[in-house]
């Protein structure tokens, strides 16, 4: 068996300590320096959930989404993905991530499009 040789081409045993050097450790695994915000993603899936089309949906264009009745919504789904029950709170926390246009129609759905 040969010995090991550092990078700059000397022995191992030769560095003072008599052992062989340990190869470098892995790198880390990637950062998520580029992944969207937990609270996005938890919107997403949220609102992509074919289980929570009761509450919440996209809209015909999928460049919305509905919430159907939001005091229900409110009360009962958005605790569930998000730390409050809040929904003018989940508005503004959607406000400081993407543009989107709001309203409210006569038969009280909340109706977000993202531009």
């Amino acid at each position: 068996m040969e010995p090991r040789t550092h990078r700059n081409g000397t022995d191992a045993a030769s560095d003072g300590a008599g052992e062989a050097v340990p190869p470098p450790a892995p790198p880390p695994p990637m950062s998520s320096v580029n992944a969207p915000p937990p609270f996005l993603v938890k919107t997403y899936d949220m609102v992509d959930d074919a289980a929570t089309d009761k509450f919440v949906s996209w809209g015909a264009a999928n460049n919305s989404f509905v919430v159907w009745n939001p005091p229900e919504f409110a009360r009962d789904l958005l605790p569930k993905y998000i730390k409050h029950n809040n929904l003018f709170s989940f508005v503004r926390q959607l406000n400081t991530y993407v543009l989107f246009t709001c309203s409210v129609s006569f038969n009280f759905k909340l109706v977000l499009k993202m531009l």
